[in-house]
């Protein structure tokens, strides 16, 4: 059992979550205020734009509370939202290649043309959103989720409704498919 449920977080939000599903708002905002560090965290991984993020965070909760119902009983809250944030990212990435093309949101303006650190990290920065972008948003959400935020193959699937055999796969697939891409390109 994780820390935080076992100082009886998880029993505290289902009691929470359940009163939020009765129309009480205070319970609603006692949960966002608990998870809203985790979600805008797991947002961070997908928007650098702070104001983005927060649209994000609160597009996520919306979704949320528009779905209380739909939570079953015994569903553990906390996976049950990062499930919901992780496809609400998805679908934002989506509509951000769609808008804005492969390499949006980079800061191509920099300070000193001259500072060769600078340049390396705009240039690793661009290839990476390159091979980043070869990928499906689901699979870019799988290895994001794994390698960057760290996540376990069962919290992973727990989030994206995948079986932790079907994370394994898609990631080892993922990560293969990224490497041909930077060997062909950039090697």
């Amino acid at each position: 059992m994780a820390g935080s449920e076992a100082r009886g977080e998880g029993s505290d939000d289902a009691v929470l979550s359940k009163a939020a599903a009765q129309g009480d708002q205070r319970a609603f905002a006692a949960l966002v205020a608990r998870h809203q560090p985790a979600v805008l965290h797991l947002v961070s991984r997908f928007c650098d734009d702070p104001d983005g993020m927060e649209d994000l965070a609160q597009e996520i909760f919306v979704k949320a509370y528009l779905n209380l119902g739909a939570l079953r009983n015994g569903a553990v809250f906390r996976g049950w939202l990062h499930r919901i944030a992780a496809n609400t990212c998805i679908d934002w990435l989506r509509r951000r290649k769609a808008e804005d093309g492969l390499v949006a949101g980079l800061d191509d303006s920099l300070a000193d043309e001259r500072d060769q650190e600078r340049l390396e990290a705009r240039e690793a920065r661009r290839r990476l959103e390159s091979a980043m972008a070869v990928l499906g948003p689901r699979d870019r959400t799988l290895l994001v989720l794994l390698g960057i935020e760290g996540k376990s193959v069962e919290e992973v699937a727990a989030m994206t409704g995948l079986t932790a055999v079907n994370v394994k796969v898609r990631a080892f697939r993922a990560r293969r498919k990224l490497k041909a891409f930077l060997e062909k390109d950039y090697a």
